[in-house]
């Protein structure tokens, strides 16, 4: 794929102008043993080069096994490593010009209990490391679910995510006061916290009339520690002429309620209320309650009610 390539000829590609190799194997147990329903382990590789230089701009090695025992329980563990340095064309945001992101190795575990119990429950952690002092993430998700009856069910998600001293760009500046030379480029150094709130739920009145509910909450900030000037051979180096803030600190809240009537054969009645709102500042207030209650107070927050109807008409029906 070259870098002339539309991005409108096949729908939405990310990257363009590079070549890749890709390679997979697994194994998978076909019928149930004493212990398992099913066990498969995967092996995938796969390495990405910049097409007009040939750098290596994604390499990823992946092992893992996923199992499902006799009691429809399901666990999985995984190893995902990138043994290479990666060159980020990307996140530089000038032409011609990358990042170096050093090799990493991570791990990561999961177990969802079996979904036929009305109370069951997700957990997902995950930990990786880079060859970079001090540089590292983990998180984890968790979700617990309770079916009150076969008609009502309440699922929740909660999400966590640390990044230390992550590296992103922040500005392009500049530096020397020549508009004839390219622009300094500004990443920081930086640790980036996530958070994740989701609560579904779905309530059947009967065989055709539902309730679902969905409610989303989203916070995501990043403290940059100090800031680093890229130099044309993709390294990162201390920058202490530049002082502005570029903390970040972003926020979102999303509910959806609606009401479904399907009356008749392919014909649908949908009610739907909606209020969303997302705050983003350079102030960063670690306080997880008011942060919720200022984005819910912010003149941003939508509300949105709809009634759509859908009629499905027979031609072979009507013509008799």
């Amino acid at each position: 794929m070259t870098k002339d390539y539309d991005i409108n000829d096949l729908g939405i590609n990310f990257q363009t102008n590079y070549y890749s190799l890709y390679g997979n194997a697994n194994y998978r147990i076909l019928k149930s043993t004493k212990y398992f329903n099913s066990f498969n382990l995967n092996l995938n590789a796969f390495t990405q080069f910049q097409k007009e230089t040939g750098f290596v701009q994604g390499n990823n090695f992946n092992l893992n096994v996923n199992i499902n025992n006799k009691k429809n329980h399901y666990f999985g563990l995984g190893i995902n490593a990138n043994p290479l340095e990666n060159n980020d064309f990307y996140e530089p945001r000038a032409e011609n010009r990358y990042v170096i992101i050093p090799s990493r190795v991570g791990a990561w575990f999961y177990f969802s209990s079996n979904y036929n119990y009305k109370f069951a429950f997700d957990f997902n952690p995950s930990y990786a490391n880079f060859n970079e002092e001090g540089r590292n993430s983990y998180g984890f998700s968790m979700g617990p679910r309770y079916r009150f009856s076969d008609k009502f069910l309440l699922n929740f998600n909660f999400n966590f995510l640390r990044q230390n001293n992550n590296k992103g760009f922040v500005d392009s500046i500049d530096n020397d006061g020549n508009s004839t030379t390219p622009n300094a480029i500004i990443f920081a150094n930086r640790n980036v916290f996530t958070y994740s709130n989701t609560l579904s739920g779905k309530y059947a009145v009967n065989s055709t009339m539902t309730f679902n509910l969905s409610v989303r909450h989203y916070w995501s900030f990043a403290e940059n520690k100090n800031f680093l000037a890229l130099d044309n051979k993709g390294r990162l180096n201390d920058f202490t002429n530049y002082t502005t803030n570029k903390n970040s600190n972003f926020t979102s809240w999303n509910v959806d309620l609606s009401y479904t009537w399907w009356f008749a054969p392919g014909s649908q009645i949908s009610v739907l209320y909606r209020n969303n709102a997302a705050n983003f500042s350079r102030t960063i207030n670690s306080d997880f309650g008011s942060n919720v209650t200022n984005l819910l107070n912010n003149d941003a927050l939508n509300h949105t009610f709809s009634i759509s109807m859908r009629y499905f008409i027979d031609y072979n029906q009507v013509k008799k």
